[in-house]
């Protein structure tokens, strides 16, 4: 049986970004596997073994590999509740996603 990892994530990446001119941006967000992890595994667990589509859940240094040779934006990847947060409550709120967005350089 593949890996749901055999999709070749970071390459399908890297080729939408090869394909775009300098300036583009990438945005991602994802679901964590090093946030609310014992929950977030059993959530990926139960989901596939119902659906048709697979969920991979990722830890913070992982999904920043999608970055790969961009230009990260401020705040970086980061919990997405946190990346620029219009108030103090918004920025507390739990999340169990990493999200970033990073610029192709010219």
């Amino acid at each position: 049986m593949p890996s749901l990892n055999d999709d070749h994530p970071y390459q399908i990446a890297g080729t939408l970004m090869d394909a775009v001119p300098a300036g583009s941006y990438l945005a991602v967000s994802h679901l964590a596997d090093d946030l609310y992890a014992e929950e977030l595994a059993a959530f990926a667990r139960g989901w596939n073994q119902q659906a048709a589509e697979k969920v991979v859940l990722r830890g913070r240094a992982k999904v920043s590999r999608f970055f790969a040779g961009l230009d990260l934006v401020e705040p970086g990847v980061v919990q997405i509740s946190t990346w620029r947060p219009r108030s103090e409550l918004e920025g507390a709120a739990p999340a169990a996603l990493w999200g970033g967005g990073a610029r192709k350089p010219s």
